[in-house]
């Protein structure tokens, strides 16, 4: 068989991959429908070394998991041109390949639907599509026959693969574009450039495993606890709702989130302390952690110690409306003091163990005691910005330290040689981050460093040493720089 033949074949398989993998990714993001290429996503962050998840995260930032899925399409297409070609140079062995390859991607493909929500008949025709559509199509472009027709059937095929590449990019092109926006909070900001000290729900910022988040039917849902208990519980929504309500305002912070980035926001927050369960429950000691599970597989972990505390609350509710499903409706954690990969979304299931339980991204490498590293940014003015000479310019952002406080915040408009106390509002609460300002005139035209700095209220500084978000969250002092010009 010619070379010729085999590079139409490997194109065709690497256009059929592509719709394949796309396919998954418009049921997922579309539908809601788990999907085969959401288990390659957690796996690809299972076995990458920490150094280099790490390196993309901070590289990427919003664009890291379309960056991930764009590669991961790639391979499907890589592998699926591939095995087109041992197709064709295997003629005999390619019934047993074709149905090995569809046995795996229909049982696959049913047990990721499955496992994500899908009923049986929805998880069906879910298999029954995509392995329809793998091995059909690779049946079709590795057909090689002689006959009379198959010059203008290859042909046909050359059309098709072509537009189905063009159609495959567009259509992740546009997919992944769209879950790169909903990964980059929108950042409103006031009018002088702070953001609120109460963030609008619309603009809180979004951060997932998830290719599509679950999708939870509030009428059906329950909360088991369960594990070391004397009792254990299973509560609906409306129990939940029926108990005396707290309510709550504290800022949640990404672990993945740079010094000065935005993955980072304050709400008010409704519900119950997660204590009065617990305590109704009895635990049965000894207990270590307190284990929490999720809709969509998800689980993480806290101490009982924390667990305890009054402040660590079930949330159903943010800034005075029902929790949006995209924050973990119909029932979240929240912990005040620690990274909000801790404060768990759509949880389903709570458990008391007697052993040190490590979660979804502990077991990829990120801290399990996650708490908030001293942060502070200037948002005002952006890094960049020419300044007038001579006349007062606004300076200003936020600053947090989890459930802390911020006691002291100081800026250097000279790289960190000298330094000014600037004023602090007062926060909405001791969780919540403090947004900070002051006014500088610049008197000398030229380029100027300014610098940010805070103190905790136990009195630690902020770590001046930069380091990346993975694995204790990012440190380090956040740095601009800005041009004073005269007037012209």
């Amino acid at each position: 068989m010619s070379r010729r033949t085999y590079f139409a074949v490997f194109w065709g398989g690497i256009a059929l991959g592509l719709l394949w993998g796309i396919a998954q990714l418009a049921l997922e993001l579309v539908l809601g429908v788990g999907t085969l290429l959401r288990g390659l996503l957690d796996e690809s962050t299972r076995f990458l070394p920490v150094e280099t998840l790490g390196w993309i995260l901070g590289l990427a930032e919003a664009s890291a998991k379309p960056l991930a899925l764009f590669l991961i399409l790639l391979v499907l297409a890589f592998v699926s041109g591939s095995f087109a070609v041992l197709l064709v140079r295997w003629p005999r062995a390619r019934l047993w390949l074709l149905s090995m390859v569809g046995m795996s991607a229909a049982l696959g493909s049913f047990v990721m639907a499955h496992a994500q929500g899908g009923s049986l008949l929805v998880s069906g025709f879910v298999a029954v599509g995509l392995t329809t559509l793998l091995v059909g199509g690779l049946a079709a472009v590795t057909v090689t026959d002689d006959a009379p027709f198959s010059s203008q059937r290859r042909q046909l095929l050359r059309v098709l693969v072509a537009g189905a590449l063009l159609l495959s990019l567009g259509a992740a092109g546009r997919l992944l574009g769209g879950l790169q926006a909903r990964s980059r909070p929108r950042g409103t900001v006031d009018a002088r450039g702070l953001p609120p000290a109460l963030t609008p729900v619309g603009d809180f910022y979004i951060v997932s495993k998830n290719l599509s988040d679950p999708r939870v039917d509030a009428g059906t849902w329950r909360l088991r606890i369960h594990g070391r208990v004397a009792r254990a519980l299973a509560l609906d929504l409306v129990d939940l709702r029926a108990r005396a309500s707290t309510r709550m305002i504290s800022t949640l912070e990404c672990i993945s989130n740079e010094v000065w980035g935005p993955y980072i926001s304050t709400g008010e927050w409704i519900g119950v302390p997660l204590r009065d369960l617990l305590l109704e429950a009895e635990p049965q000691y000894p207990v270590v952690d307190v284990i929490l599970r999720a809709a969509d597989g998800y689980s993480d972990s806290i101490p009982l110690s924390v667990a305890l505390q009054p402040s660590v609350l079930l949330a159903y509710g943010l800034n005075g409306e029902t929790l949006p499903p995209e924050h973990g409706f119909p029932l979240r954690l929240v912990v005040p003091g620690i990274y909000g990969m801790k404060n768990v979304k759509w949880i389903t299931e709570i458990e008391l163990v007697d052993t040190d339980y490590f979660g979804y991204w502990q077991q990829r490498g990120w801290s399990d005691t996650a708490v908030v590293q001293i942060h502070s940014r200037i948002d005002v003015p952006g890094g960049g910005s020419v300044l007038p000479l001579g006349q007062d310019v606004f300076v200003g952002g936020i600053a947090f330290a989890g459930d802390r406080g911020i006691a002291r915040v100081e800026l250097s408009t000279d790289g960190g040689t000298t330094w000014q106390e600037v004023e602090r509002e007062t926060p909405l609460s001791r969780f919540s981050w403090v947004r900070w300002w002051t006014m500088w005139r610049p008197t000398v035209p030229g380029r100027y460093q300014l610098v940010v700095r805070a103190w905790d209220g136990t009195g630690k500084l902020q770590e001046e040493r930069e380091r990346p978000p993975l694995p204790e969250g990012a440190t380090g002092w956040h740095r601009i720089t800005v041009e004073v010009r005269a007037a012209r």
